[in-house]
């Protein structure tokens, strides 16, 4: 197989592998129906007369621990989560809270799940107080408080980032093959010229001399 015809299969092969890479990174992220909260607890509105100890949400497939936030605060803004949140079951996160006084307390989740993605919203309810909670100030979002956040990379993203590296190793590995080789040539037949008097001092080894 020549030299072309070798970097044609090769960039042939890398493409290919690209182009999988692209397609599976683009069905994973739409995989199925959109990945959604299906309860919180307690819920939006809740009228409770005990505080809980944690907030448990429910969710239609699995969710990200690390890169998921819930936030439970009391009517003065304050945080009272209790350590960050864990896995509960194959579908559902559980956030400890320290509740320690009656009032309205707002919940403010943000949930990446495992298929990519996301997922928020703002619930409230009430401990101790016999009504509805009445707290409608601006919840922030729960990623402003996790210091150590950081989202992983898209999984779209990261595979057009290993296309464009395939796509340079095919381009390096084509220059490659196509570089041209060193000629070699032969010596020239050695001939010195006088430039002082204008003859030509023929090689001794030539016909014609002594």
């Amino acid at each position: 197989m020549s030299a072309g015809r070798r970097a044609l299969a090769i960039v042939t092969a890398l493409a290919s592998v690209g182009v999988a890479l692209t397609i599976a990174a683009v069905v994973r992220q739409s995989d199925g129906a959109p990945a959604r909260v299906l309860t919180v607890d307690p819920g939006d509105g809740a009228v409770l007369t005990t505080a809980p100890d944690a907030v448990v949400l429910r969710l239609s497939t699995g969710a990200d621990a690390v890169l998921s936030h819930v936030t439970v605060r009391d009517s003065t803004g304050k945080p009272v989560n209790d350590g960050r949140a864990r896995t509960d079951g194959e579908a559902g996160l559980r956030q400890a809270v320290r509740l320690t006084a009656s009032g309205d307390y707002s919940i403010a989740y943000h949930i990446t799940f495992t298929n990519g993605q996301d997922a928020t919203d703002v619930l409230r309810f009430s401990v101790g107080t016999g009504i509805a909670p009445q707290d409608t100030s601006p919840v922030p979002d729960p990623i402003l408080d996790a210091a150590d956040h950081a989202h992983g990379i898209d999984p779209i993203g990261a595979t057009l980032l290993v296309v464009d590296g395939v796509v340079l190793v095919a381009v390096l590995v084509l220059l490659l093959l196509r570089r041209p080789h060193n000629r070699r040539r032969s010596p020239a037949e050695p001939e010195t010229v006088r430039v002082a008097s204008g003859h030509l001092d023929r090689s001794p080894h030539e016909p014609g001399t002594h």
